[in-house]
């Protein structure tokens, strides 16, 4: 009979060519398990996504209390529900108040996916400035306002229409043009070493940015 390992080789796809191959049966807090009691301290928290600690019981509590009334319905704004209705009026509540609504998706790939989309969509223009060494994700778009070639040449063509800029260069503004629909930007550029805005970078002036016209 094969192995974990083997089949783990066989039957899935892996994102490199040297996965870490470290079998985990279990999660508690901060910890990662083997299945013969390995014990790993978890420095990634899937990404972020279990920042709260694994199997941490107020998740698993509301988790278990959703799936009792119902786990998947429709998610494009069809069917009122009352966790996303109170979700989004939670998140706009800490936005600026022009800022007052929610599209929920799956993954940041998707929701800068809906960025670009959004941008061409309202202002007619199809222009697009991103930052050198910038990472927004593995979609197809997300990748095309990558600041690296080093992932994404295998799949160019990518999309047309985007400049890079230096990050930390205020002479990156003089990139935007009446073409431009949209600047997408990393606050901080976390897969490139975390690197952070300084001499305010990103409080941009109303003098020093260009007069585009309006959409």
């Amino acid at each position: 009979m094969s192995s974990k390992r083997q089949m783990f080789l066989h039957h899935l796809g892996q994102t490199s060519s040297d996965p870490m191959m470290v079998e985990i049966k279990k999660a508690e807090g901060v910890y990662l398990y083997g299945p013969d009691g390995e014990k790993y301290l978890d420095l990634i928290s899937g990404v972020s996504v279990s920042n709260t600690g694994h199997a941490n019981r107020s998740v698993i509590e509301a988790v278990r209390t959703q799936a009792e009334n119902y786990m998947h319905l429709m998610v494009y704004g069809e069917f009122i529900q009352s966790p996303q209705i109170d979700y989004s009026t939670m998140l706009t509540s800490l936005l600026p108040e022009s800022l007052d609504s929610v599209y929920f998706v799956n993954s940041g790939s998707e929701a800068v996916e809906g960025a670009l989309k959004l941008a061409r969509r309202t202002t007619g223009r199809s222009g697009i400035v991103t930052f050198e060494n910038a990472y927004h994700g593995s979609t197809f778009g997300a990748m095309s306002v990558q600041g690296s070639d080093l992932f994404t040449g295998a799949f160019s063509p990518l999309l047309p229409g985007v400049t890079r800029a230096k990050f930390n260069d205020h002479g990156a503004v003089n990139l935007i043009t009446e073409e431009t629909a949209c600047v997408i930007v990393e606050p901080i550029q976390a897969e490139a070493g975390i690197i952070l805005p300084v001499n305010d970078f990103l409080k941009l002036s109303g003098r020093d940015a260009p007069r585009l016209p309006p959409f």
